[in-house]
Parts: structure tokens; C-alpha cells; sequence
């Protein structure tokens, strides 16, 4: 099961760090987050019966598992961390992209947990059945949600400009 658990965290990781990136709101909830979602990872592998795709599972996993920490967590007022920071962890892209991705991840974060979960899936080019596996809802309602949240993000980002 160790062999397997890396050679999953190894092909999924940087997956894993996008979506306890957008859940997080500093380094330190980030790494909480990521620590929780590896423990969650490792104590649900017996039990993954192989019936959707490894990455399917992931995303669902690691979805449930930022969801429900934050429900737990008391929330406290974290010191202002610079995104910058938080954003060097968890991507490799260029810094001409920078400023798109880190707007991109601010807009994201003002989002609902699970119009959050449901954006995260379709930019990393999950397929409208898959995201509907991972999210217990009908293809159509992923369809209608996708359109819904890219018409938010749309207008939240006019009003920051």
C-alpha cells in the first residue's frame, strides 16, 4: 500500500496542492489543508474499488477533505501572508502568468465550496461526466453550475477592475 500511496501522490500532486490552494486562505491553513487531505488520501486507499479513475478519486477525496477541515477549523484571523508566497508552493507557471493565475485563484476563492470544487475540476479539463462522479449531481446541473460560475467570476472580476 506505501508503494501505491506515492507512486498516487507522486502522479496527483500537484492536483492536490491546486485544490487545497483554493481552499486555503494562507500558507499555514495550506499546509494544514494538504496534510489533511494526504492522511485522508492514505487511510481511503484499501478502500478505493478502482470503479471511477484514480484522479476522480482524488479530486473527490481531497475536495471532502477541505470541506470538511474548514467546517471543523475555529476560524482565527490569519496575519496577511503575500499570495506570492502562498503561490510559489504550489505552481511551476512562468511569472508572465503570474498575475492571470493569482486573479484567477483570488476570484475562485470567493466562491461557494462547491462551485469552487465544480470550476477547479473544469479548468483542469475534467470531463462534465467525471466532475458530475466526483460531485453526486446530474451532468446537466454541472452543465447549468459551470455556466452559472463562469458568468460570476465574470461580473466579480469586472467589479475589481
Amino acid at each position: 500500500q506505501e508503494q501505491e500511496f506515492l507512486d498516487l501522490i507522486r502522479r496527483e500532486d500537484s492536483l492536490i496542492s491546486a485544490i487545497c490552494f483554493s481552499y486555503s486562505g494562507s500558507v499555514a491553513e495550506y499546509d494544514d489543508l494538504r496534510q489533511d487531505a494526504l492522511i485522508n488520501i492514505w487511510r481511503g486507499l484499501p478502500t478505493f474499488k478502482g470503479d471511477s479513475s484514480s484522479r476522480t478519486w482524488i479530486y473527490r477525496v481531497v475536495i471532502n477533505s477541505c470541506v470538511s477541515t474548514i467546517r471543523k477549523q475555529i476560524r482565527h484571523t490569519h496575519a496577511s501572508e503575500s499570495l506570492d508566497r502562498l503561490y510559489d508552493l504550489v505552481s511551476d507557471e512562468p511569472d508572465t502568468d503570474r498575475e492571470r493565475i493569482e486573479t484567477l485563484h483570488r476570484l475562485i476563492a470567493t466562491l461557494h465550496a462547491e462551485d469552487k470544487a465544480i470550476i477547479l475540476m473544469w479548468l483542469d479539463d475534467a470531463g462534465y461526466d467525471d466532475i458530475s462522479a466526483v460531485m453526486g449531481m446530474p451532468r446537466n446541473t454541472v452543465a447549468t453550475r459551470l455556466h452559472r460560475i463562469k458568468e460570476k467570476l465574470t461580473r466579480i472580476r469586472h467589479k475589481f477592475e
